[in-house]
């Protein structure tokens, strides 16, 4: 018999615990459901019985709780992949922290160094994370024929999609007002903004979630792995209210049945920055004509 890893085993016993000591078992139904599987794998595991049918109920317990920490796993490594791809972002603070020590142009310089270089290395370590997964396919090439139908297509869905729900809203997402305000801050930083949003954030956030979170979860369940990359997409971005939430929900449903009907992340990057290009070109004229006015 495969001895249980003790790190499961003390997670199952935290789940024992806590079972005991919440109070009504209608309340915490799956956590009992769960402390019992742990504890009934680690009780076969000492007993080591020589029953066919007991040996095969642990086995089937052992795969279960592999795939628990297998999937646990691949959440945890999803927060941190959204978490790296945030992180160019704060070299948009650099020339207010290095103003005050530094000539201006070599500021500018540095800063749009850190910017880009930033960006161009958090593409390349999941571009190569992505492909090592997957060593005999590719996962980006150049749209044609029927990818590029696929895209017109994408585009004139998702357009309607937010002139429906957007007719429904009352005020501006937080997620755009945030990013408006980062606009007026200074010329730089809005062409730096332009570069963010219409370039950089198309491709970091479409390998991430639809390359990676696509191919992490449900991975024979599209409908399933459609709906989640959708959920997550819209959660990660600022909503004011439900309904600007749909909308980034919509964004990620259409943008995950592109990709999972096309399997190209070029299609899928190329409808994203089709969708932020727009709104990024308006919201740098309009703060290029207040502050020059």
């Amino acid at each position: 018999m495969t001895k249980i890893n003790n790190q499961v085993f003390d997670l199952g016993c935290f789940f024992v615990v806590l079972c005991a000591v919440t109070g009504k078992s209608e309340k915490i139904g799956i956590f009992r459901r769960f402390g019992s599987m742990f504890a009934t794998i680690k009780r076969y595991d000492i007993i080591e019985g020589n029953n066919k049918s007991d040996q095969k109920k642990v086995m089937r317990l052992k795969n279960a709780m592999d795939k628990i920490e297998l999937y646990a796993w691949r959440a945890v490594k999803l927060c941190l992949l959204t978490v790296l791809i945030e992180l160019p972002q704060f070299a948009l603070s650099l020339p207010k922290l290095l103003l005050k020590y530094v000539n201006g142009p070599i500021v500018y310089i540095l800063t749009w160094m850190i910017f880009v270089g930033g960006y161009v290395a958090v593409t390349f370590i999941l571009f190569t994370y992505l492909q090592r997964r997957h060593p005999e396919r590719k996962i980006i090439w150049r749209p044609k024929g029927k990818e590029i139908n696929t895209i017109i297509i994408g585009f004139i869905v998702l357009m309607s999609a937010k002139m429906i729900i957007g007719s429904f809203m009352t005020q501006q997402t937080a997620n755009d007002a945030a990013i408006e305000k980062m606009f007026k801050i200074s010329v730089n930083t809005s062409f730096m903004m332009v570069f963010m949003t219409a370039i950089a954030a198309p491709v970091v956030e479409e390998l991430v979630f639809r390359g990676f979170l696509m191919d992490y979860f449900f991975t024979d369940q599209p409908i399933f792995a459609i709906l989640l990359s959708g959920l997550i997409f819209g959660s990660i971005h600022s909503s004011t209210n439900f309904i600007s939430w749909l909308m980034y929900v919509v964004m990620g449903i259409i943008l995950a049945a592109t990709y999972n009907k096309e399997k190209n992340l070029a299609a899928n990057i190329s409808l994203h920055f089709l969708n932020n290009l727009l709104p990024s070109i308006v919201f740098l004229l309009s703060s290029l004509h207040q502050m020059l006015k």
